[in-house]
């Protein structure tokens, strides 16, 4: 069973990026940006084509990597406050992510965003963070009889 955690953690990376997703979709429908996180991901393989299911894929890919990172991580800095660590991985992550946006599509393959798109990222990675710690905490370093198992 310890050898499935790190299959978990990428399971639980990849599926706590629907949570950026409903965000950035209540967001959008607000009003504030033009990219749901899905689409905007999108745009790294097709360029100015923004396609959900592509967006899907490659946020499942790289949640999982995140997650993945973020269970090898945990071993090494702890437990504690785990959920607090998943939003800051996750906002983490997503600052890694609008680089790679900024220098390799935005200005060139698509316009300039405007500026709510990024703050709509921003809350969505704080999304994917809290997410992916609540289900860390609750599936794979969970209390067993008092102490938190590895």
């Amino acid at each position: 069973m310890n050898n499935d955690k790190p299959l978990l953690a990428a399971i639980i990376g990849g599926l706590s990026t629907i949570s950026a997703e409903i965000i950035s979709r209540i967001m959008l429908a607000l009003g504030i940006g033009q990219y749901s996180i899905y689409l905007l991901d999108s745009l790294v393989l097709t360029l100015n084509r923004p396609n959900f299911f592509l967006g899907l894929y490659i946020n499942f890919v790289i949640g999982g990597l995140v997650g993945l990172i973020f269970y090898y991580l945990i071993k090494c800095i702890g437990q504690a406050n785990l959920i607090i660590k998943g939003a800051f991985v996750g906002m983490l992550a997503t600052t890694i992510a609008e680089v790679i946006f900024s220098s390799a599509i935005e200005g060139t393959h698509i316009p300039l965003r405007p500026i709510g798109d990024y703050y709509l990222h921003i809350v969505g990675s704080a999304g994917f963070g809290l997410t992916m710690g609540i289900a860390f905490k609750a599936y794979i370093f969970f209390d067993t009889a008092g102490s938190n198992s590895n």
